[in-house]
């Protein structure tokens, strides 16, 4: 009996995390002209930006030896540059956007958190649910990108949801620690945007990992993109099958953490109404 009331509440957080997510959506473009084409533009402007930047200005080159493709086509031009840069911004853009959105989500829906009935753990999952959509709209950027420019399209695409898995379980602890913690540390949200700045220079995002020395290499590890940057872009551009056992790791190490941040919710959300 237990477990089927289980299943049933399962059911209504998925169909109310659905609906919330796409009003979410559809919200944060309302009233624009272009609407929800800005999904696609947002991602193309930044790294057009960021590959001037590096490429045009500084001429950096990747210089990455992606599995059997050669280091001169991974930077010979500026458009592969990009894409090279691309595959990192998606990822930190996916992370940074919750960071900087769940601290005030709870505190935006005051008026929900006084309805008993509601699940309010479902407010910091719209969140990750609206950064998954914003790494669909830029996977298909990339592969028309690809296409165009004459890349192969490698068969390790297929992994590609379940690799970035543990990213996606990650983001779900820090949405709903960070919406706990925003209800009470108001301060909190104007932290943010220097560990968003920390987290993209910390990580192989703008730069190979490569290029970093072995020791502090290894200390950039400690950043949860590191990983993830870097077989992402293995997989995408080489063809090369992740490494499960790290895989593994990092889910394990992604699943506590969102056990952690969903158990901080639980606890905190019965003072919520006090505080708002």
């Amino acid at each position: 009996m237990r477990k089927t009331s289980t299943l049933i509440e399962l059911k209504a957080f998925w169909r109310l995390l659905w609906q919330l997510g796409c009003r979410d959506i559809q919200t944060r473009y309302k009233g624009s002209v272009l609407g929800l084409l800005w999904s696609l533009i947002t991602p193309i402007l930044t790294v057009a930006l960021y590959t001037f930047l590096f490429s045009g200005v500084f001429h950096a080159q990747w210089g990455e030896d992606f599995g059997n493709s050669k280091p001169a086509e991974a930077s010979a031009s500026h458009g592969q540059y990009a894409m090279i840069l691309f595959t990192g911004l998606m990822l930190h853009t996916f992370l940074a956007d919750i960071m900087q959105r769940a601290g005030w989500v709870v505190t935006q829906q005051a008026n929900l958190v006084k309805k008993v009935v509601f699940p309010l753990h479902v407010l910091p999952a719209v969140v990750v649910f609206a950064g998954v959509f914003q790494i669909l709209v830029s996977l298909a950027v990339l592969l028309l990108a690809l296409m165009i420019s004459g890349q192969s399209v490698h068969l390790s695409w297929i992994v590609l949801p379940l690799l970035v898995l543990p990213l996606v379980i990650l983001g779900l602890g820090v949405a709903w620690l960070l919406g706990a913690l925003g209800v009470f540390l108001r301060d909190l949200n104007q932290l943010m945007g220097w560990l968003v700045t920390a987290l993209l220079f910390s990580a192989p995002v703008l730069y190979p990992l490569k290029t970093v020395s072995q020791n502090m290499g290894a200390w950039l590890y400690l950043n949860p993109l590191t990983y993830m940057v870097e077989e992402w872009r293995h997989v995408i551009y080489a063809g090369t099958w992740p490494h499960w056992d790290q895989w593994s790791v990092y889910f394990l190490c992604a699943l506590a953490f969102a056990m952690l941040g969903y158990t901080v919710f639980g606890k905190m959300k019965k003072g919520f109404a006090d505080v708002l």
